[in-house]
């Protein structure tokens, strides 16, 4: 009878480890990016109509914060939470291949309001089915590639976003031209229909796996909501990403929501013309932050995990100035370069973030982790943000300010240097801890 030993079990150990995944594991990662990239075409499809929804409508500029704003990012974090739990205790691919079919068809429906509150049903009905697809994402990412992988995995899949963001800009401003905002809005639902039939009938539900034990996940039994709360928020590590995820996005959301009626009334172009240069610039500076952050985490983390979260505030604080000088440039192409070094340095964000969370906790916990700090990056802060920009420029046109746009864009971004400080003290606080926190799970 062969025995074998506890250094031969951690050699295979840690020879799994290092084995790369394989062509499907990258397979099911291309598809979870479509359904990303699908999710922000449809989240950011307004932002490039907002002038002629506005008109159309007769909206103000509160409710055009509230619509790109409020509506729908408490929705999306609120239902994201307790959808996530699901995710932790049955079926991700079921969930995500349903998430996809709601908000694509919810979209499409959007293209037929008739007021503010049409509108609004659409963006919330839009926010609690792409509440259901990160969280689930991360968690079979998380199964389906080992903690040596996983910051890049993750920083993949967020290129979606910026494919999403150049779609529903370019694509919504030229629609919007040649017909109008409603068809915009029904054209970009449909191809939701087609890659949820895809995920359902393509993609394996992964197996959950974990190389180290956590304290209250086994691994089997699906973790109690507040068992996971308790082991994130012991960390001070994940208190401060949380802190710079909402002061992150709330910059950001404002930002996305108001650039291009800024750069319409500003530079006085077109919403096709504003959709190809703006989005092709956001979305590829995105791009390129959200894989260089993927791949310089995962490789900072080889000589210590604080390493990818010093990076990250580093890209953080560089690109707060340059964003802020963006909003006083009169020259639009030095507007565009100053905004595509902005959004390098934001996106760096997403791999190192995402990959030290997930080390936080164990697999089934996984799903709520993200769908918690979401909360704060894709509630708090995206909602606050644009309704705040709303509310500022309104008060100063009723004050008769010629410039109430830029003002207040340009106030915002001063949270954004603030949170390259808690991305700063995450960074240390994970130093201390260094044994808990790098432990791959």
């Amino acid at each position: 009878m062969t025995t074998i030993s506890a250094d031969d079990t951690a050699a295979a150990d840690a020879a799994a480890a290092e084995k790369p995944p394989g062509v499907y594991a990258w397979y099911v990662a291309v598809v979870l990016v479509l359904a990303y990239a699908l999710s922000f075409l449809d989240r950011k499809l307004p932002f490039i109509l907002v002038e002629s929804i506005k008109h159309d409508l007769s909206l103000s500029d509160t409710q055009i914060g509230l619509l790109t704003g409020v509506m729908f990012a408490l929705v999306y974090s609120t239902v994201a939470i307790p959808i996530a739990t699901l995710a932790d205790r049955g079926s991700r691919k079921k969930l995500i291949a349903g998430a996809v079919f709601i908000w694509s068809s919810v979209t499409a429906l959007g293209g037929f309001a008739q007021n503010f509150w049409h509108l609004a049903a659409s963006r919330v009905g839009v926010a609690a089915g792409e509440a259901a697809l990160s969280p689930a994402a991360h968690s079979m990412l998380a199964d389906y590639f080992k903690p040596r992988f996983r910051a890049r995995a993750l920083g993949f899949y967020f290129v979606g976003a910026q494919i999403g963001i150049v779609g529903g800009l370019a694509l919504g401003g030229w629609i919007n031209e040649i017909a109008n905002w409603r068809v915009a809005m029904f054209l970009c639902g449909v191809p939701g229909v087609i890659l949820a039939l895809l995920i359902f009938f393509t993609v394996r539900e992964p197996a959950r796996t974990r190389s180290a034990p956590v304290e209250g996940d086994d691994g089997v039994r699906p973790a109690r909501l507040m068992e996971t709360l308790r082991a994130l928020f012991k960390h001070p590590t994940f208190i401060h990403l949380m802190i710079a995820a909402l002061l992150s996005s709330f910059t950001s959301g404002a930002v996305n929501a108001f650039t291009p009626s800024y750069i319409i009334r500003t530079f006085g172009l077109t919403s096709a013309e504003v959709g190809f240069s703006y989005g092709f610039v956001t979305g590829g500076a995105g791009a390129v932050g959200a894989v260089l952050g993927g791949f310089l985490g995962d490789r900072l983390r080889k000589s210590h995990p604080r390493r990818a979260l010093q990076f990250v505030a580093l890209a953080t604080a560089i690109g707060a100035p340059c964003l802020a000088y963006a909003f006083v440039t009169q020259t639009y192409w030095v507007f565009l370069t100053m905004l595509f070094i902005a959004q390098v340095g934001v996106m760096t964000y997403a791999g190192p973030s995402f990959a030290t969370i997930q080390s936080l906790v164990g697999p089934r916990m996984h799903a709520v982790a993200s769908a918690v700090y979401l909360f704060a990056h894709s509630g708090l802060g995206l909602a606050l943000g644009p309704l705040a920009v709303g509310m500022m420029s309104d008060w100063l046109i009723a004050r008769g300010s010629e410039n109430s746009l830029r003002i207040a864009l340009f106030i915002v971004v001063l949270p954004k240097l603030w949170s390259s400080l808690h991305y700063y003290l995450a960074a240390r606080s994970l130093g201390r801890v260094r044994g808990a926190a790098a432990a791959p799970v």
